[in-house]
């Protein structure tokens, strides 16, 4: 960075960008503010910036002015684990504006690392490794393997062509749903729940509930709630289409079923299997996606064990989210990355998505029986709504504090977090 600085409207121009990438790629409220600030900082100014949903607006002040700025609207989310590392360099590293400008063009523009066949192949791992963890046979299993495989080819497609991320969710949750319902009519002896469950589990916006429930706890209500409805809406878009591929295929999917959990070791198998498959939708960088692997065994493992010996599932959500994310940022220190490029592929597996999915499911049941819907439905149904909100925000908050906790010094950056 030169002597002189730079001139204010270039400032806040970058200072946006930067804000609204992180946004883009899976930054929660908090951090985006703390990155924008310390930027503008950098170069002389005091900053005030608001953060909405659908955007930002930066005031930059010095000892000749001030000028207030709006920045491009923040349509979709996604999440780019890769984009923010190499934002986070950026915000660490004290190149010209020039320089500044040239290092987002390239991230705002870089093809994403994986190819699509290859993270549709790693979802449908996930989503076995899933179907595996709720204690589905080994048929169930290699069906959920090809029901994964077609939800992501069918996201990635609806994407493509620029459905809203909503629908996207519905139609994808349809798709491998009666793909699933269709398959398992084969094999009558073995229940098709967990292959329909598996079409909406890994389409779960688990990272935008995450943050929503941070935003809500770190005084940015307004965009915690817009998170939170954006996730509820979604898991009932996904809820509805797998209702349908699931009446069209002529099952009934059952509110309340349970599933026995499995033996510790395999289910530290699949939930590395599971947290290779978010590395790939994530966009995790190749050189760290083991660690979200051992994330992922940390965290889901601990619930398991946790829950073996009386623990209950919210409960042991905050810990084994606690847990996984501790290790993320022991694991971020010395890799130079954010904490969150591992605890979010670490923790998303523990997201409810098989309760909400079903609470999702015993309301349109209900919707259909109206007065004469039977009393143990309604206990049902407001059982696993209540679980899957309480293990959402106990995953949350054992993110949070986590993050939050005093760790020893390091120049490691934290901008994606």
């Amino acid at each position: 960075m030169s002597d002189a600085a730079p001139p204010i409207h270039d400032v806040a121009h970058l200072a946006l960008r930067l804000g609204r990438l992180m946004l883009l790629n899976g930054a929660d409220t908090a951090h985006v503010q703390q990155a924008v600030l310390g930027f503008a900082q950098r170069f002389g100014f005091q900053a005030h910036l608001l953060v909405h949903a659908e955007g930002l607006l930066l005031t930059l002040e010095d000892a000749t002015g001030f000028r207030t700025k709006i920045g491009q609207p923040v349509a979709g989310l996604a999440v780019n684990m890769d984009a923010l590392v190499a934002i986070g360099r950026i915000r660490a590293d004290s190149s010209d504006i020039a320089g500044i400008e040239r290092q987002l063009d390239a991230i705002e523009h870089a093809p994403r690392r994986y190819p699509p066949w290859l993270v549709v192949i790693g979802i449908g791992i996930t989503a076995a490794a899933l179907a595996r963890l709720f204690g589905g046979g080994w048929a169930v299993v290699a069906v959920s393997l090809l029901v994964g495989m077609v939800t992501q080819a069918l996201r990635q497609t609806f994407t493509r062509h620029g459905t809203n991320p909503i629908a996207v969710a519905g139609l994808a949750a349809f798709g491998g749903g009666a793909t699933g319902a269709l398959v398992m009519t084969l094999l009558p002896s073995e229940s098709p729940t967990l292959c329909l469950v598996a079409a909406g589990m890994i389409l779960v916006p688990g990272v935008p509930l995450i943050n929503g429930v941070r935003d809500t706890v770190g005084n940015h209500v307004g965009n915690g709630i817009a998170r939170l409805l954006f996730g509820t809406v979604t898991v009932l878009a996904i809820a509805f289409g797998l209702f349908l591929a699931a009446a069209i295929a002529g099952d009934n999917l059952p509110v309340g079923a349970h599933f026995p959990p499995l033996p510790l070791t395999q289910d530290l198998l699949f939930s590395a299997l599971a947290g290779a498959g978010y590395a790939l939708l994530f966009n995790v960088p190749p050189r760290l996606a083991w660690a979200c692997c051992l994330c992922a065994m940390a965290g889901h493992g601990s619930r398991t064990a946790l829950i073996g010996l009386g623990l209950d599932l919210p409960l042991a959500s905050f810990a084994g989210a606690f847990l996984a994310t501790v290790l993320a940022r022991l694991i971020g220190q010395s890799a130079g990355a954010p904490a969150v490029t591992f605890a979010f592929p670490g923790v998303v597996a523990m997201i409810p998505g098989f309760y909400a999915f079903q609470a999702g499911i015993g309301g349109l049941a209900i919707m259909q029986a109206g007065a004469a819907t039977p009393v143990a439905l309604l206990g049902e149904t407001a059982g696993l709504a209540v679980t899957a909100m309480l293990v959402t925000v106990g995953i949350a908050i054992g993110l949070c504090l986590a993050l939050a906790a005093p760790f020893p010094s390091s120049a490691t950056p934290r901008g994606a977090s």
